[in-house]
């Protein structure tokens, strides 16, 4: 049984270790972009809040003091669950859900380089459903992005599109599983594309010095990644602040390499591991002819992916790891799209890409 001078110790401890966490919040906070007023979503209440952030109802309430937006009366205020993302993700506390969730959904990057570039072998869902209450009409339209792993080495097969409402398996109007298009295509209240992808990783060296500067000086700016409105993922403007989603690093990086003359263009996808998020990187067309790959999200994620391998960072490679899942779409472009009316809700979108392989 704990001697009671040893229980009081280890309440001390954790009091201090408390202290310190609020006081990193707090800190946290003063370099945080916050979700501006006209996007601010308050979809959280405090004790959501506190719970998102690992800290007691009183640190909440000097976060709110500090700045922390929200809306309501005193003791009654919402937050913006984005914003409380956010300001998790970099409050080095380690306590935080976030903290813990980020981390367990990269360790990938932790792994060798021959197992971040062989072959993967995954079965790939996306679906798009109508969100309306009301009911869908007959002649709504979806549109859904094509897997395209062959443009790195890999391959796609046994593709199928099909009108997804209730248990029906017709195939969707005007497409096959060897049409060229960017997006399968369909009319009613819901439409799902699956198919088995190959992808296949590769790490080669860039030959162009100015690339080599180019990604040197994007490295050196330490950007930071946020949850960020539908409105303000892509918007490069944001970059000069020190913040981005991958979306607007790419185009941000893309523009860079385009003043140094380097041919350079978008483009958006999944990652093997993290199905529900839209990735964005870069590819440039290096000095050899070579089309090769610049992912920046592990630029912008650095600081939070511990014993990363190097060689995501490395501004002498162009590593395209074999979790790349391209589309043929540039940023700004919608991997799925539902259109059945004006002031509809937004659609339902569900992607799902699951190893059948050993996963790295």
């Amino acid at each position: 049984m704990p001697r009671p001078a040893d229980v009081a110790a280890g309440r001390s401890r954790d009091r201090r270790r408390s202290l310190r966490a609020d006081g990193a919040l707090l800190q946290a906070l003063e370099g945080l972009f916050v979700i501006p007023p006209e996007h601010h979503r308050p979809d959280t209440g405090r004790r959501a809040a506190a719970a998102a952030l690992a800290c007691d109802q009183a640190t909440l309430a000097a976060l709110v003091r500090r700045g922390l937006p929200c809306t309501g009366e005193p003791g009654r205020e919402r937050f913006d669950s984005r914003d409380l993302f956010n300001l998790a993700l970099y409050s080095g506390t380690g306590r935080t859900a976030v903290e813990r969730d980020v981390a367990r959904a990269f360790r990938w990057t932790r792994a060798s380089c021959e197992e971040l570039i062989a072959p993967r072998v995954s079965r790939f869902e996306l679906r798009v459903d109508c969100a309306d209450p009301d009911g869908c009409p007959p002649d709504a339209r979806n549109a859904l992005a094509r897997p395209r792993t062959g443009a790195y080495g890999g391959a796609v097969r046994s593709v199928r599109a099909h009108a997804a409402a209730g248990a029906a398996r017709t195939p969707a109007p005007g497409d096959g599983p060897g049409a060229a298009a960017l997006t399968a295509r369909a009319s009613g209240p819901a439409l799902a594309l699956s198919a088995v992808l190959r992808t296949v990783g590769d790490c080669p060296v860039l030959r162009s010095r100015g690339l080599r500067a180019v990604l040197r000086e994007f490295m050196g700016a330490e950007l930071r990644w946020l949850r960020l409105p539908a409105a303000l993922r892509d918007d490069d403007r944001l970059v000069p602040r020190g913040f981005a989603g991958c979306g607007a690093a790419s185009r941000y990086l893309a523009r860079l390499c385009r003043e140094e003359g380097i041919p350079a263009r978008t483009r958006i996808g999944w990652v093997v591991g993290l199905p529900d998020l839209v990735h964005a990187w870069v590819e440039v067309e290096d000095e050899d002819g070579a089309t090769k790959v610049i992912d920046p999200s592990f630029a912008l994620l650095a600081d939070l992916l511990p014993r990363v391998n190097p060689m995501l960072l490395d501004p002498s490679l162009g590593f395209r790891t074999n979790r790349l899942v391209p589309t043929g779409l540039e940023v700004g472009a919608d991997v799925a799209s539902h259109t059945c009316g004006a002031g509809r809700p937004d659609p339902r979108v569900t992607t799902r890409i699951v190893p059948l392989t050993p996963a790295t």
